[in-house]
């Protein structure tokens, strides 16, 4: 049996389970067999609800936010393409500017539609992308979020399937991985560029979970944002939230199977032991 809320090792976690204690009853193993296996949630409230999920073959991960924060590069990659047109991207509303989860070209386009650029999207998403590879190439103090190369490195030790989808671009995503050594532990990358319709539509992880060859019910998504929650959730899969602690705007992440303020909260040898083996 597949139970999220076991994974997390928070003290508010292991609180809440001394106060709403399972049923043994209700969790007997002999109730359901291998291939209908019930997947216990644990809600922040403590309580639980039984969902018919398989058990898990892979994990996917947003990359933005939920396995480095790069909110500050993002900022200034956009604010230099806004001077480079002669606008200033501080004249976009706060509520524009904190978005979190869109991909990189639709903020492209909606920049062009407020300023009347007459460039095409194309040329103005290269022009960009130049002064994003810029900033990371040139910021020696980028750092993983807390907790996630352990894990990442954790899970692939243990022969757990990895990939990656996200709004973001992906020859950024390439470069960053390379420079932590990560990049090899990934099978898939989707990027943005591959899907007709961003994050909240689940597009990105059903193509994601169809290149893994597995079964979205049997993927476990880690995403920061609330419309990557919504999208994992509306392609069928499990969803693990992780907090990101400098989030410009505070994300809804209430439809996540389990909310966690970083990865070091997640029981990685209890996570992998509950799985039979996917390769």
């Amino acid at each position: 049996m597949f139970d999220v809320a076991a994974f997390c090792r928070s003290e508010r976690a292991k609180g809440e389970e001394e106060k709403y204690p399972a049923d043994p009853e209700h969790n007997r193993a002999d109730d359901c067999d291998d291939d209908d296996r019930v997947l216990e949630i644990g809600l922040q409230c403590g309580e639980t609800v039984p969902m018919t999920h398989p058990a898990p073959q892979a994990a996917i991960f947003d990359f933005d936010e939920t396995i480095i924060d790069l909110e500050k590069q993002h900022a200034a990659a956009s604010s230099a393409l806004c001077r480079a047109m002669g606008n200033r991207y501080e004249d976009l509303s706060d509520s524009y500017r904190s978005m979190s989860g869109r991909r990189v070209i639709d903020e492209i386009r909606d920049m062009r539609g407020y300023f009347g650029w007459k460039r095409s999207v194309e040329d103005l998403l290269a022009e960009r992308q130049r002064y994003f590879d810029h900033e990371i190439a040139s910021s020696a103090d980028l750092k993983l979020m807390t907790g996630a190369e352990a894990f990442i490195r954790d899970l692939h030790a243990r022969n757990m399937r990895l990939a990656i989808a996200t709004s973001a671009v992906r020859k950024s995503i390439e470069t960053i991985l390379r420079r932590f050594d990560l990049l090899q532990l990934f099978e898939v990358i989707v990027d943005g560029s591959e899907v007709e319709r961003g994050k909240p539509d689940p597009q990105v992880f059903l193509i994601t979970a169809q290149r893994l060859r597995a079964d979205p019910a049997a993927c476990i998504v880690f995403e920061d944002s609330e419309v990557g929650v919504r999208a994992a959730k509306a392609a069928g899969m499990v969803c693990v939230a992780v907090r990101n602690p400098n989030a410009q705007t505070k994300q809804n992440l209430d439809p996540a199977d389990l909310i966690v303020n970083s990865f070091g909260e997640i029981d990685v040898e209890r996570l992998v032991t509950s799985l039979p083996s996917s390769r």
